[in-house]
């Protein structure tokens, strides 16, 4: 299953954004990859950030990684970048229209 997602940050922040994920924790990375996340990209475009990944149970994968302490941890260590709530941050899925295999 492909999933996408869409954030809005801080426009001032947006290098900051950047930096931070150039350094994304060890152990944030393990948590997605056990929770079954594949193909994983994140796209910035000004405050417009957009997420793509892959995996086999979208409401399994999401369950396991908010369930995470390391993934609230990182949610709190964002969050003065981020400007769309958390409880929006991964629940909103983007409607595919198109896909070229």
């Amino acid at each position: 299953m492909r999933y996408a997602f869409h954030l809005i940050i801080d426009k001032n922040k947006a290098n900051e954004y950047d930096e931070r994920h150039k350094n994304v924790w060890e152990s944030l990375k393990a948590v997605i990859k056990e929770a079954g996340v594949k193909n994983y990209s994140i796209f910035r475009d000004g405050a417009d950030v957009f997420g793509y990944w892959e995996c086999e149970n979208l409401e399994e994968t999401i369950k396991k990684i908010n369930n995470s302490v390391v993934n609230t941890q990182w949610q709190m260590y964002m969050s003065d970048i981020i400007l769309t709530p958390p409880e929006k941050r991964m629940s909103s899925q983007m409607k595919e229209v198109f896909h070229l295999d």
